[in-house]
Parts: C-alpha cells; structure tokens; sequence
C-alpha cells in the first residue's frame, strides 16, 4: 500500500497517533510560520490560521484503515467550532499527517514540487521521497474525486467508520 488515494483507495493509519488532516496548501502557511520562529505554536489554529475556524481537523482512527467515505461533506451551517473532525480545502488535496511527525515534514514539504506533475494531477516520486523517512501509516495523501462526497474545494467533516 502506498498510502496515496486518488481513486477512493483506502488508507492505511495507525490507531495509536492522532492526524492533522490538512489542505496540502496549507502546509505552507504552517512551514512559513514555522521558519520564522524556528518553533511550531501550540495553537496552530488561531495563530497561523486566524480568518478560518475550520482549516483543519484533528483524527484519531479507531481502526487501522481508514476509507474516503468517511470524508462528508457539509454547509458551512453545519459546522460545531469546538469539533476538530471539520476541515477546509480549497484544493481538494489533502494530507495526513501523524501528529508527533509534523514539524520533520514541513521540513521537507514543498506544495509545488507534490503539484509539479508532467502528465498526473500529483508528483507520486516527490511524495515517495518526502515521506520515505517515515513509517507508512505516518502519512497519507488523499485527491478529491468526484465520485464520492469528497469532490473538491468546500468544507468537511470526518466520520468514523461504521459497521
């Protein structure tokens, strides 16, 4: 498994972490203000993100793997400000990534380098180098697909997966 899902493939997480689920832009506001201060705030939210309540959501899986249909989407209405599972996207592309690996990533993460793609919508051997340094549920990488509830820019919320 190579923990990339661009056709509703599932994801394999590991249910001892906690993930950021995070518009891939958007880790370049993360890593810019980390650059600047050389730390990482602990309230990423309201320090880097200010103007959007839902940038991204916090999950800790209760299984090991982890399907795109538990991506929903929703109104804006809809959205409970103290509930980490909502998200925002403005690109459809969106990663995981295990909590306690964030700062290490965004040392590596560059968005145009995982867009810079010849003839696919994403660079796999770009995502392949970034994430080899870390185990495979460490990470995943998730591209919209309009054949599910996840098609795109909007906001979302993650659901547990139901028997």
């Amino acid at each position: 498994m190579k923990n990339i899902s661009n056709n509703n493939e599932p994801l394999e997480l590991s249910i001892s972490m906690q993930y950021y689920i995070i518009d891939a832009l958007y880790l370049t506001e993360i890593k810019s203000e980390f650059l600047k201060a050389n730390i990482l705030s602990k309230d990423i939210r309201n320090e880097v993100f200010p103007y959007t309540d839902t940038p991204f959501a916090l999950y800790k899986p209760n299984e090991s793997t982890f399907y795109i249909k538990q991506i929903i989407k929703v109104d804006y209405d809809e959205v409970v400000l103290d509930d980490f599972s909502f998200f925002s996207t403005d690109t459809g592309l969106i990663v995981f990534i295990a909590e306690d690996i964030l700062i290490e990533f965004l040392k590596d993460f560059n968005y145009k380098d995982l867009v810079d793609s010849e003839n696919e919508l994403i660079s796999e051997k770009y995502w392949k180098q970034i994430v080899s340094k870390f185990k495979l549920a460490d990470t995943a990488l998730v591209l919209a697909d309009s054949e599910n509830d996840f098609d795109g820019s909007g906001t979302y919320k993650i659901t547990v997966k139901s028997s």
